[in-house]
């Protein structure tokens, strides 16, 4: 619960605050997070995830920020220029710079931060997106690094060369993750040891319960970015036990949302409130093809057949949205109907007998645990069985990447606006594991003077030709689009949504330098 006389440790802390820091003008302000997930894992290099993500963004920033309005502006980094060839980028440090425990934070910790995880043998997210930079096409999963175009002349510059020019360089370094320094990034190091540049701090953790931020005198950052004084998070799992914590406190915000409230009548005192994500976020069903016996074209094309879209879509109910065009300048998606005969006409194409077997793999606090029973029932009927494995935080992760479901329920969105940057993602890599969240199992070098290599003279990516691909292949299958969704206490603490990157309870208050 959050009721505020049995909230102890944030009411000592915001005693300690006031204490240390003198008078305060105002009174100390406490928003209150309801989070109805599992406590993310640290860590640091880790697949995208967007409660992670929320969490590290209040506790440390990268060289570069975007805003909610998309412009990249400067963060840790004071200055960003590109060379007249555009080969050589070079990034000056701000000069009062720290960790939040006060010790400097120099050009060779944001070194360490854009090599780090680049050769992880779960995803090579970070990889993909900096594959312009010397060196990176050597890098090998699971191998030692090779030397890269990443230098630090003096402690405030860090210098990044180029094989090639990357125009959107600057918004890559923006994202989460892909320049943030740590202390330590130790994965699963405890949340109480984790110390970035700020804006906040960890100042209190109850392991897998609850989580308490306070804001970070000595961070640079945090004069910049106003917040709430603290920051009190709770974890609960569990529609029923989530209910209860919501009728019994009054949060200030209450995201993620389990998808089965979305259907039902909120509970007084709350609003929904609700923003369109970009890049679009989307519930997909994964259907891998590296798997037996997905690995067969009929496999995948009889399990496609064997759903009805429509009923999946008003089984989300609120929580989904019609379906976006998938690969913008391709035109309509061209969704396989539900059809019994072309369900048995491909298990007789691809030898499955009148029937065959896959195991669902889906986040059980995720949109995907609203419609998988669906999905089961409809296949049942159909002489295709699918045993289902609902999974949580980091099992679900790990199994969404280098697990052996021959189908997975994922929610997914782009890296970077625009239909490369989607394909990527269900794309494989010629080597290597998978590119974001999860694998797919599809290899192809059609795409890679777009996807993979950023080929000069490429010509305009092939929009419509990729989309023929990916009904024809049907490893993946847009079911719905997926809004932001949160529920807010009126009068309670401000809370900003950034498009990409989820709930925000901080905002940008004075200008900052435009990036040259």
């Amino acid at each position: 619960m959050f009721p505020r006389a049995r909230l102890p440790i944030a009411a000592a802390l915001l005693a300690l605050i006031a204490g240390g820091c003198g008078r305060r003008a105002s009174p100390p302000v406490t928003a209150h997070w309801l989070v109805s997930q599992a406590a993310p894992t640290f860590d640091p290099d880790g697949p995208p995830d967007p409660t992670r993500w929320a969490l590290q963004r209040l506790l440390s920033r990268g060289l570069l920020d975007q805003d909610s309005a998309g412009r990249i502006v400067p963060a840790g980094a004071e200055h960003f220029t590109v060379s007249a060839d555009h080969l050589t980028c070079t990034l000056v440090l701000r000069r009062d710079l720290v960790f939040t425990d006060g010790t400097p934070c120099t050009s060779n910790d944001f070194r360490v931060a854009i090599s780090a995880g680049l050769n992880r043998t779960d995803h090579c997210t970070k990889l993909w997106l900096l594959r312009a930079v010397r060196g990176m096409d050597a890098v090998r999963a699971g191998r030692p690094l090779p030397e890269l175009g990443i230098e630090t002349p003096d402690a405030h510059t860090l210098v990044l060369r180029l094989a090639r020019p990357d125009p959107r360089l600057p918004r890559k370094l923006a994202l989460p993750g892909v320049a943030t320094p740590w202390k330590s990034r130790a994965i699963g190091e405890p949340w109480s040891r984790v110390v970035g540049v700020g804006p906040y701090r960890v100042a209190y953790v109850e392991p897998g319960r609850r989580m308490v931020l306070a804001r970070a005198p000595r961070s640079a950052l945090a004069r910049w970015i106003a917040g709430p004084d603290t920051i009190a998070m709770r974890f609960v799992i569990g529609e029923a036990r989530f209910r209860a914590v919501l009728r019994a406190s009054s949060p200030d915000l209450v995201w993620p949302i389990p998808p089965a409230l979305l259907g039902e009548d909120m509970v007084s005192g709350f609003r929904v409130n609700e923003r369109a994500a970009v890049p679009v976020r989307r519930l997909l069903l994964v259907t891998r093809a590296d798997v037996p016996p997905t690995t067969g074209l009929a496999a995948r094309h009889a399990l496609a057949h064997g759903l009805n879209r429509a009923e999946l879509q008003a089984a989300l109910g609120r929580a989904a949205l019609e379906p976006a065009p998938w690969l913008a300048g391709a035109g309509p998606f061209t969704y396989p109907r539900l059809d019994a005969a072309e369900v048995a006409q491909w298990l007789d194409r691809g030898k499955l007998g009148r029937s065959f077997h896959i195991t669902l793999s889906f986040d059980a606090d995720g949109a995907g645990g609203g419609v998988a029973r669906e999905m089961q029932g409809a296949w049942s009927r159909l002489n295709v069985y699918a045993e289902l494995k609902p999974l949580r935080g980091s099992a679900a992760s790990r199994e969404a990447l280098v697990g052996q479901s021959q189908a997975l329920l994922v929610e997914s969105q782009a890296l970077m606006p625009g239909p490369e940057a989607e394909l990527a993602l269900l794309v494989m890599p010629l080597r290597g594991p998978a590119v974001g969240t999860f694998r797919t199992g599809w290899r192809t070098r059609e795409f890679d003077p777009w996807i993979a290599e950023a080929r000069a003279g490429a010509g305009p990516f092939p929009a419509a030709a990729a989309q023929a691909r990916l009904e024809e292949e049907l490893v993946a299958l847009p079911l719905v689009r997926l809004p932001w969704r949160w529920l807010e206490r009126p009068g309670g603490s401000e809370v900003h949504f950034h498009p990409q990157f989820g709930p925000e309870l901080t905002s940008r208050v004075t200008p900052q330098p435009k990036v040259r």
